[in-house]
């Protein structure tokens, strides 16, 4: 499981070497939404966070290990590779995604860490053009019409090796933003207004 407590208690001495206190901006040019949520966990938490992904997208069997965020700020070539990783596979689309998706995703490999797990993120869908929306949406899959895909601020995923009831909980816990639970077959988040529901 993903245990709450145990990531916050292991790595708090991290916090003294952090002078991050809320998830920085990416660029104020970029067409998305601040990532800063004030007062949410998640938010609350950065300190605490190793902004470090371990991806996977079982769609294309690309595998990507990026540090996305240092001390001079932003690693703006693994930021690129991230967003290509979680692009639209099937119309080879890519867009700038919200990175507070990428700070929340950091903290659950955390957790997932701290519990034994590898930390590794298989990603199921991250951005969706409107044609690849559609054609889900037509096969049946219950894409939402405006889909916070479609703007590059949802992510479906498991954690390998994760039960996905406990990394929902703990998403929701972490107020990201939405959190979708798809019993036994993967979790949603996105970067709109915290809400929860089940699939």
């Amino acid at each position: 499981m993903i245990s709450r407590r145990g990531f916050i208690g292991k790595v708090a001495a991290a916090a003294a070497c952090s002078a991050l206190s809320a998830i920085p901006a990416l660029g104020a040019d970029l067409d998305i939404p601040d990532p800063v949520r004030d007062n949410s966990r998640l938010d609350r938490l950065v300190p605490l966070i190793e902004p470090r992904l371990d991806l996977y997208n079982p769609h294309t069997r690309e595998r990507k290990q990026v540090l996305f965020f240092g001390a001079t700020g932003y690693n703006r070539a693994g930021i690129r590779e991230i967003n290509y990783l979680l692009r639209d596979w099937r119309q080879d689309e890519v867009v700038q995604m919200d990175v507070r998706l990428y700070w929340g995703l950091a903290a659950i490999r955390t957790a997932a860490m701290r519990d034994g797990l590898s930390g590794e993120i298989q990603v199921n869908s991250g951005f969706r053009s409107k044609a690849t929306n559609d054609y889900l949406r037509s096969e049946g899959y219950g894409a939402a019409v405006n889909s916070f895909h479609l703007k590059g601020r949802a992510i479906d995923f498991v954690v390998k090796g994760g039960d996905v009831a406990n990394v929902a909980r703990y998403a929701q816990w972490l107020e990201i933003g939405g959190t979708g639970h798809y019993r036994g077959r993967f979790v949603h988040i996105d970067s709109g207004k915290p809400r929860v529901w089940f699939g």
